[in-house]
């Protein structure tokens, strides 16, 4: 009975042991290899890159994509055309009123009059990723616009010079 109970703990120990020591240690922290892939890193290492990326984070409230009308879109899996911030803005501000007539029927949008929205609807699908979108671009160029950070790179904006 002791002897189960020894080996018990050695193949218990063996497993803990096992577990632990093979974690990969390391191997997360890489660069990416694919040539096509642009990180923070690189693109805030040029000053001229803040002004692109603020006119990215404008330009998203009124373009949806990087080619226009379609191949190209910020979000993969919504039309470029309908998932468009200010259109989608308006379709949820107006369509599900008395103020706008729906006049057309383009897949579910006599749905914002009729007041019977799903979590189904493409429209409000759209109109929310790209909230969230547009968000998480403008937190991350907060983040990356710090003082700190940029004199960390070396960069030593206008507003510092004084």
């Amino acid at each position: 009975m002791q002897r189960m109970n020894i080996k018990g703990f050695i193949n218990f120990a063996y497993v803990i042991t096992v577990l632990t020591l093979s974690g990969c240690v390391g191997d997360l922290d890489t660069i990416p290899i694919d040539e096509d892939v642009v990180t923070a890193a690189v693109v805030y290492d040029n000053p001229e890159s803040y002004l692109g990326v603020l006119a990215k984070l404008y330009a998203g409230l009124a373009v949806s994509g990087q080619q226009g009308p379609a191949g190209q879109s910020d979000i993969e899996g919504i039309d470029e055309g309908f998932g468009q911030y200010l259109r989608g803005y308006w379709y949820h501000q107006e369509l599900s009123t008395d103020e706008a007539l729906v006049g057309w029927n383009d897949q579910t949008i006599r749905d914002f009059h009729a007041q019977n929205w799903s979590s189904d609807d493409g429209f409000i699908f759209a109109m929310y990723s790209r909230i969230f979108y547009q968000i998480a671009l403008c937190n991350e160029f907060i983040r990356e616009t710090t003082d700190a950070k940029i004199a960390d790179r070396g960069l030593m904006p206008r507003w510092l010079n004084k």
